[in-house]
């Protein structure tokens, strides 16, 4: 019987262990069944060995097989089809004794037969289901004299079921037009991922997320396949260890792959399957080269209509892909027997492919290839091109396969190594590429190369320390890259201009650059240029404090970008920074804190720059992880991570100001809430020098004073923000100073205003999806929100949202102390004497002994000692 878990034993080699029944009946294919159950007329499985037509078959009619006959060719003895038939239908119960006694198995009228066939069925009143399960083991003028006839006798109570290797040993074509067959064919047998998870777990097979991938990516779900598969990846019994290669490392598939498949073929098939293997999707004409003669393409036209080895597609399906598991299969076997015959082929379809203009494909190959001669030329006439479109991670394997000596001889292969750096985010080697191009640069160098040597400098420069001593736009501008013949060039160039208006802090120019090349990539038609574009977006609306506007950007660039072109270019680390940004300031600080791990083990090469863009990414990495760690409640090494992030920036680091901004916002409002007045003095201090003039300063200096009641002089620090003589650097300031505000107006008892403040607070959280600041409000702030529950409007479901984050009123919580009860309790654990604290925080006795009342009233303790432990529970003490 065909496909018994995918061979049959008439056909089966005794060298080779058949793949087994059982696992593959352990998996029901509902899906299939169902469809199958829909079928009123003909049945048609076609299919290669091992795709479990037989399998399927047997789960469709179990339960049915009174009224099932059953047969299959017998390969020793060649019986003759209507003598098959006949037998199978006397054996089948629904059939009474003697309903086919006219017949004695010797006629040879096809079509008379078939018509007596369909008055003794009917007489008999009962109908049959006759399935031939390997049709094409009869020869073919059995199959031509017969199959026809029931395949197209409209009168006749059977159904008939087929199942075949060969797509040729059948002609449904009547019976498809007529819409009276159901036809299964390898796409739809092949198991899914799902399937394959499912028949993992109960053949006790645990499979890894990746392993499972790789091993459907690998068998493209060929059900007996992937049961050998499972087998030796069960003995292994460990999820994280590689599937390897599994036609060339499985000895059972590849000898399953011989037996049942490939010793089926002609020697000149397996020529061009071999030839082609090199490939994953080849076209007539590649074939044709590949193989050395013209009928290549034929004959994997042949294999994809007969055999469904090979899938074929395009205008007048002339685009082939041979089976993953064929190719390589025939893959292996190069590599094993003829190494350089593979080698052979690789320049081969090095040079097709080039000439083609496919130069992702020819880099490919000619990298497979091993000549360094063939790598270095398709480089140099086109690894620009290729980085452009996002093969950055293809263009720096490749020039790791060639010697030092060989890339450090032509000024081209520098420079295209030092671009393909710079892309990767490595720009000390690219530094390394560029100084060697200089050494050997000709005065007569070409204008392109001119050109792109221009744009690695400029785009390295960030990278530096001095990078404020250079202009890359007035280098840009000299050159004429916004003007240059190459769309790729021009983008890059805008994307430049774009990150120098950043820097200095002309949004406006930054968002119109970024549109100007968003617009001309999507022209050229380039999605990976278009996914950098975006990128550059949510960097300037980050950096200007617009969360919202930055998620959708980079959501579109991670759309534009691939998964691996993401992780190997352009979104590397800083897509990880922004997603940490977006986190922390969406108050989810687990998920900012996985971000921000992630981000600073990508920096690398950058972090080696003090001043770059590196030394800028590792501040605000460090701030974001101390930020999240506090709000997570780990208070011990916050402040410090935070000082740590702070003291790296200068007033002449890259992007300096709105670092500063940032950091010193963070810094100081954690330091009071944690009350540490002295850490929030020097950061106050630290902003004075960095960012005067700004209204991050001035909510600085009103912080301060209105945690100590102070609220005519807070409110005088304000006053700059709302004349317009002070503006923030960043949006989400404007939320600070709202919920400050509304703070002070609630202890003054303007709780009008306060409600006021507080639904301006949360309209402009929502807008900029910024959300932190109401997150870690003082109590009272949240205390009203809580108060006006169900009457926020639009925001009621980010007030639900914020009130979630709180813990539940009945749960232990901190009662809320003020900045000066913080400083008079940080002293309690010291022993200090009440006299020795007021010297030390420069107030009288009598106004320490009121503070320190007023604590153990609000911490419910009768004792300094008792004071203390309840503060360290609360967390008011790290």
């Amino acid at each position: 019987m065909d496909d018994q878990g995918g061979t049959r034993p008439d056909l089966l080699s005794p060298k080779l262990m058949a793949v087994p029944r059982p696992p593959l009946d352990l998996l029901a294919r509902s899906r299939l069944v169902a469809k199958l159950d829909a079928a009123t007329d003909s049945v048609l499985l076609c299919a290669p060995a091992g795709y479990g037509k037989t399998v399927l078959l047997g789960q469709w009619l179990h339960g049915q097989e009174h009224n099932v006959a059953w047969l299959s060719p017998n390969q020793q003895n060649k019986a003759a089809l209507w003598p098959a038939i006949l037998r199978a239908l006397r054996q089948c119960p629904a059939l009474p004794a003697g309903t086919l006694r006219r017949f004695s198995g010797a006629e040879d009228n096809a079509a008379e037969v078939t018509g007596h066939l369909a008055e003794a069925l009917t007489a008999a009143g009962t109908s049959v289901r006759l399935v031939i399960d390997g049709v094409d083991g009869f020869s073919v003028d059995e199959r031509n004299r017969w199959i026809p006839p029931l395949l197209n006798q409209t009168e006749m109570p059977i159904q008939l079921v087929l199942a075949t290797r060969d797509s040729t040993a059948v002609d449904p074509g009547p019976a498809r037009l007529s819409g009276r067959i159901v036809e299964l064919q390898s796409n739809e047998l092949a198991f899914s991922l799902d399937e394959i998870n499912a028949l993992a777990a109960k053949t006790i097979t645990l499979l890894g997320i990746h392993q499972l991938g790789e091993l459907f990516r690998q068998t493209a779900g060929w059900p007996a396949c992937v049961v050998l598969a499972l087998r030796t990846l069960r003995k292994t019994a460990d999820p994280e260890m590689s599937v390897g290669d599994l036609a060339a490392n499985n000895r059972q598939i590849s000898e399953y792959l011989d037996h049942e498949i490939l010793r089926t073929l002609s020697c000149e098939e397996r020529h061009v399957l071999s030839s082609t293997s090199v490939c994953r999707v080849v076209v007539a004409a590649q074939a044709n080269a590949l193989a050395g003669h013209r009928q290549a393409g034929s004959i994997l036209s042949s294999l994809a209509d007969d055999r469904d080895l090979v899938e074929s597609a395009g205008s007048g399906r002339k685009v082939f892909l041979v089976r993953p598991l064929i190719r390589a299969y025939f893959r292996a076997e190069l590599a094993r027997k003829e190494p350089e015959e593979l080698l052979r082929l690789n320049r081969i379809a090095a040079q097709w492919h080039e000439a083609a203009n496919d130069p992702d494909a020819a880099l490919r190959h000619a990298a497979d290839s091993a000549d360094h001669e063939l790598i270095g030329a398709v480089l140099e006439r086109h690894g620009a091109a290729i980085l452009g479109s996002g093969g950055a991670t293809r263009v720096r394997r490749a020039i790791a396969l060639l010697p030092e000596s060989f890339v450090a001889a032509s000024p081209r292969l520098c420079v295209v190594a030092a671009l393909t750096h710079v892309e990767s985010r490595q720009p000390t080697t690219a530094s390394r590429y560029i100084a060697t191009a200089n050494r050997i640069w000709a005065d007569d160098s070409p204008p392109d190369l001119r050109e792109l040597r221009t744009l690695a400098e400029a785009r390295l420069s960030w990278f530096s320390d001095g990078w404020d001593e250079q202009d890359p736009q007035a280098v840009i501008t000299d050159a004429a890259l916004p003007y240059s013949g190459q769309s790729d060039i021009r983008i890059e160039a805008r994307m430049v201009s774009v990150t120098a208006a950043l820097v200095e802090g002309r949004y406006g120019t930054a968002e119109n650059e970024a549109f100007a090349a968003l617009v001309e990539a999507a022209e050229a038609g380039n999605s990976y240029l278009t996914g950098k574009v975006y990128l550059k977006l949510a960097a300037t609306a980050s950096t200007q404090g617009d969360l919202r506007r930055a998620s959708e950007y980079l959501r579109q660039a991670e759309e534009k970008l691939p998964a691996q072109v993401w992780t190997a270019g352009a979104g590397r680390s800083v897509g990880a920074l922004l997603h940490a940004s977006a986190a922390l300031f969406g108050a989810e600080p687990a998920a900012a804190l996985k971000f921000a791990a992630a981000g600073t083990s990508e920096l690398g090469q950058l972090g080696s720059s003090s001043k770059g863009v590196g030394a800028a990414m590792r501040a605000m990495l460090e701030m974001i992880s101390a930020c999240a760690h506090l709000d997570s409640g780990d208070r011990r090494h916050a402040l410090d991570g935070m000082r740590q992030a702070r003291l790296r920036v200068g007033q002449d680091h890259l992007f300096a100001r709105p670092l500063a901004a940032c950091l010193a916002v963070m810094e100081h409002t954690a330091a009071l809430a944690l009350g540490h007045a002295e850490r929030a003095r020097e950061v106050l201090e630290w902003a004075e020098e960095r960012i005067p003039g700004t209204g991050e300063l001035c909510l600085l200096r009103a912080q301060g004073p209105a945690g100590i009641s102070r609220f005519d002089a807070a409110n005088d620090r304000l006053r700059p923000l709302h004349t317009g003589a002070a503006t923030p650097v960043l949006k989400w300031t404007w939320l600070h100073v709202a919920v400050l505000e509304c703070s002070m107006a609630i202890r003054t008892g303007r709780r009008t205003l306060a409600g006021k403040l507080l639904e301006d607070a949360l309209r402009l959280a929502d807008e900029l999806a910024v959300i932190r600041p109401l997150a870690i409000a003082p109590q009272e702030v949240i205390d009203l929100l809580v108060e006006r529950a169900g009457a926020h409007g639009p925001q009621e479901a980010l007030a639900q949202r914020l009130l979630a984050l709180r813990p539940p009123a009945d749960a232990l919580r901190a009662p809320s102390l003020t900045p000066r009860e913080r400083e008079v309790l940080v002293l309690l654990p010291s022993h200090l004497s009440q006299e020795q604290m007021a010297a030390e925080l420069h107030l009288s006795v009598n106004t320490v002994k009121t503070h320190i009342r007023i604590i153990y009233s609000k911490l419910g303790a009768g004792t300094r000692h008792d004071a203390v432990a309840a503060a360290y529970r609360c967390g008011h003490l790290p």
